[in-house]
């Protein structure tokens, strides 16, 4: 029988000495010796990871290994070297009882009775007390070091602008970034938007830190963070968790925060500050026109694949224009499609919905002609079907091959990886085939309610409002593609009206 052996410290510093993983690798090495199980050499995984999270890296190659059946067990020196949290460590043990496999612990045993998952939880509960109280020691001391006037975890050490001195625990200013640093302040107070100087940065090939590209947000936060006037919080911040892994980034109250005196040099002064403060508050743009309304809005799309949305030019003339067409901070502009008159598109269009609509048999007849791609469709699902149920098959397979030692652990990962690349694949198109079909029934058999709709329908179409004309957009399903000349019309449309000639400016 085939066992793997996993090993955990906390830190990266445990790591490094290699002490305590050493230790508890020759302890379950030993023991699995003992007791008559093989272990190969790549069956052993040494991990520095926080015991309080399951989602590890080298745990996950552990849990692989056992849901792939390639090892009937799994030797840990303690329970708290699994997991410090008792539900992980059922998790974990439930896995491994699906699979007919083993966890075992060198330093007490683990079984599956009332007593033992009451030890389990009991150990698991202690080692969580024993984490809060790890941390709660560390903030303590870090906020020590802090009213020392030290920089500790926590405060920022990678800042742009700065560099950070481990041995006097200190900020220093690196010229040519700071220099870049003015310059936003000096934008910002000029009136620039933060999309405006990021845009700029980026066309001068100024790189933001760890070599990134500049955005708006990271503008705004260099321009709000009173590290750059020479003020250092620590304890600011700190993170919430918010269901089970997810963790939120809230502001404490100012009267928590400590300031560490003399640890970032100034880069501007409070004056130039508290004046891009004072910029960034005053509102960008006035609006003075009232709302326009756009028919096509989420139903015109771009030849490019872009949405289409509308604009206003000169705060008077309606169109629509590709949104690619419009640069970002990290995208130059992709599209050169032209500026779409609202007005003509929006009456072409309505035109060909309103010749459907005072014709209930085009939209039966295009009901009809989807309804024929109903048993091409159904074979499809069938084919699809198949092909899955098969890659399953050669699954089963490579892992029958594996136990029976004719195919190494190489071939098998890298084999079992392409099944699943290919079953994602197949499962997508499953997925889609199925809601295409489940469309096709819900419009079967829709003859007399599509002629009783249309008949109620046709004398009102001349009082027809805004909102009434987006209802009879979406019933349609109608979707527009706009070229440099025609724009396409899909959705329940005959081919005949599919097509109509657009206007650009």
């Amino acid at each position: 029988m085939f066992a793997t052996i996993y090993c955990r410290v906390s830190t990266s510093a445990q790591a490094e000495e290699g002490t305590s993983l050493a230790s508890q690798r020759d302890a379950c090495t030993k023991w699995a010796a003992e007791h008559g199980y093989l272990v190969k050499d790549d069956f052993v995984f040494l991990e520095d990871w926080s015991g309080a999270d399951l989602d590890r890296p080298k745990l996950d190659r552990v849990r692989d290994l056992i849901n792939l059946g390639m090892a009937q067990a799994v030797i840990c020196y303690a329970i708290d070297r699994l997991a410090r949290d008792p539900i992980h460590v059922g998790i974990i043990a439930e896995e491994c009882g699906k699979r007919g496999a083993e966890l075992l612990f060198v330093q007490e045993p683990l079984d599956s009775s009332p007593e033992g998952a009451l030890i389990r939880y009991v150990k698991g509960y202690a080692a969580q007390i024993e984490r809060e109280r790890i941390k709660e020691r560390t903030l303590r001391g870090k906020r020590s070091r802090a009213r020392m006037g030290f920089m500790v975890q926590g405060t920022g050490k990678g800042t742009y602008g700065y560099r950070y001195i481990p041995e006097h625990k200190k900020r220093v200013i690196d010229d040519l970034e700071a220099q870049v640093v003015r310059r936003i302040f000096e934008g910002c107070i000029k009136g620039e938007s933060c999309h405006a100087i990021a845009v700029a940065l980026n066309l001068d090939q100024i790189c933001a830190f760890g070599g990134g590209l500049w955005y708006p947000l990271t503008i705004k936060r260099i321009l709000t963070n009173p590290a750059y006037k020479g003020v250092t919080i620590f304890g600011r911040t700190r993170r919430v968790r918010v269901n089970g892994k997810r963790r939120l980034i809230e502001e404490r109250k100012p009267e928590e925060w400590i300031e560490i005196p003399d640890a970032t040099p100034a880069i501007v002064s409070d004056t130039l500050f508290e004046m891009a403060q004072d910029a960034l508050r005053k509102p960008k743009r006035q609006i003075t026109s009232e709302p326009r309304n756009y028919l096509l809005t989420s139903h015109l799309e771009c030849e490019c694949g872009a949405p289409v949305v509308g604009t206003t030019l000169n705060r008077t003339y309606r169109y629509y224009r590709c949104r690619s067409t419009w640069p970002t901070t990290a995208r130059p502009r992709t599209c050169d499609a032209k500026y779409i008159k609202a007005d003509i598109i929006e009456e072409k269009v309505w035109m060909a919905i309103r010749e459907v609509l005072q014709r209930p048999e085009l939209i039966i007849q295009e009901f009809n002609a989807q309804q024929s791609g109903q048993a091409v469709l159904e074979e499809e699902i069938k084919r699809t079907s198949g092909l899955i149920k098969r890659l399953d098959d050669q699954e089963r397979r490579l892992i029958r091959l594996f136990g029976m030692a004719r195919v190494t652990e190489d071939h098998l990962v890298s084999e079992v990886e392409k099944v699943k690349k290919t079953r994602a694949g197949l499962d997508e198109k499953l997925a889609l085939l199925r809601t295409q079909q489940t469309k096709l029934h819900r419009t079967k058999g829709l003859s007399d309610q599509v002629r009783a709709f249309c008949a109620y329908v046709a004398s009102q179409l001349d009082q027809f409002d805004f909102e009434k004309k987006r209802l009879a957009l979406q019933a349609l399903q109608i979707r527009v593609i706009a070229g440099y000349e025609r724009a396409k019309l899909f959705g329940v449309i005959p081919t005949n009206l599919a097509t109509i000639e657009q206007t650009s400016a």
